[in-house]
């Protein structure tokens, strides 16, 4: 009975290294990736500053919707 919990154990423990080195190999791919690929979110602003991501800031003049405050007007 003991030898079996042991066996289990090690069996388990194998399995349990095997998926983390798996999951620290898909990390490791991903960072490579991320780092080596175009940044497509700086593509396409206007400005041609760099705006963080998330920051929600467009340009003065311009409501959400892209109008410009002379189109509002008309």
């Amino acid at each position: 009975m003991e030898q079996t919990k042991q066996g289990l154990i090690k069996i388990l423990l194998i399995v349990n290294l095997a998926i983390s080195t798996c999951a620290a190999i898909g990390v490791g791919y991903l960072a490579y990736k991320q780092s080596t690929s175009p940044d497509f979110s700086e593509m396409g602003s206007r400005g041609g500053g760099q705006m963080a991501p998330g920051s929600n800031q467009f340009q003065p003049g311009q409501n959400q919707s892209g109008q410009t405050q002379s189109d509002q007007t008309q």
